[in-house]
């Protein structure tokens, strides 16, 4: 018995020496609708990585989404799903291993960015998305997607295994009344936040087609202190605040149900704080160390059939990605 007993205690410390497995990080599979799971990839300790996986959804008809749940490793920045709205299905001009790019911009077949459509953008690690009755995300059959993921490794020792995990859930059938698609306003010019020192800036942003905005929130890194977006008429006029974030991490956000509409010319003027504690300069950036200014939502036109285009905006397969400028 003292022998057996021996034996056990010493197989207990030998496990305890063998370091641990990281845990693999899992979501319930959803009843209806589908789970991906991006392949794992490395992180060396301090750094971060942004990586671009091609992949196929297994949706054998169109689908409507409704919901988006999202399980990542600790260390989130963002994830975000892309779908390919281009003509290109010659397999060979998509990547088949992790590639490490940002926003996935020169992924895939020449020029296809301009013909991506952010369909789901999150950013913390653990995020739930459902919309509102009536509203869901168009998702093509056995669609070309992208999926986008950038994490930072912050232990200063030991690697990181990220890991991602995402279920994709359909609105109830016949229910679907409007698509919605992705709403991006930034500046990215006009961000300077001298060493040791607070900084803010405040934008503005015109719609160029009567817009029906669902859901508004905000996207800054480390050094945001706080977010404000405003309602403006064509002339600059405040009609009242719509979204306010006092974390860059979390800044939650709000849903209109229903829509609200933003008339051609009416815009945001938006207004990013920061606290840089560092003894650099930091300006507009990709990276956890630089910083952004963004409002974001989704919003569905009028007629879903054309894309939206407007002054400042960047091409995209559906959805806005905008550029406002500086406002005393």
């Amino acid at each position: 018995m003292r022998t057996s007993l021996r034996a056990c205690l010493g197989l207990v410390g030998l496990l305890a020496s063998v370091p641990a497995a990281e845990a693999r990080v899992s979501l319930p599979r959803p009843a209806r609708g589908f789970q991906m799971r991006m392949h794992k990839f490395k992180i060396d300790p301090g750094r971060e990585r942004e990586v671009c996986e091609f992949r196929t959804t297994p949706n054998r008809k169109p689908m409507d989404v409704q919901g988006f749940r999202l399980n990542m490793s600790a260390g989130s920045h963002h994830f975000v799903l892309w779908e390919y709205l281009g003509t290109d299905r010659n397999r060979s001009d998509f990547p088949t291993q992790l590639v490490d790019a940002p926003g996935c911009v020169g992924v895939g077949p020449r020029g296809s960015f301009a013909v991506n459509a952010n369909l789901f953008g999150m950013q913390t690690a653990r995020a739930h998305l459902r919309f509102p009755p009536g509203i869901a995300v168009r998702l093509e059959a056995h669609a070309p997607v992208f999926l986008n993921a950038h994490l930072r490794n912050f232990s200063p020792t030991k690697p990181l295994t990220a890991q991602v995990v995402f279920n994709v859930t359909p609105a109830p059938k016949g229910t679907v009344q409007h698509h919605a698609q992705a709403l991006i306003v930034g500046n990215m010019r006009d961000i300077y936040i001298p060493p040791r020192s607070s900084a803010s800036l405040t934008s503005e942003w015109h719609a160029p087609v009567d817009l029906n905005v669902v859901q508004i929130s905000t996207h800054q890194h480390k050094r945001g202190t706080h977010t404000s977006v405003h309602r403006v008429d064509a002339a600059g006029n405040d009609m009242g605040e719509l979204f306010e974030a006092e974390t860059w991490d979390h800044p939650g956000e709000r849903w209109f149900n229903p829509a609200f509409r933003l008339q051609q010319g009416e815009g945001f003027r938006f207004t990013c704080e920061w606290q840089n504690p560092d003894d650099r300069l930091v300006t507009f950036g990709v990276t956890t160390d630089d910083e952004m200014c963004f409002v974001t939502g989704y919003f569905y036109p009028d007629d879903e059939a054309v894309p939206v285009r407007g002054r400042g905006c960047l091409p995209q397969g559906a959805g806005l990605l905008c550029f406002g400028a500086k406002v005393p």
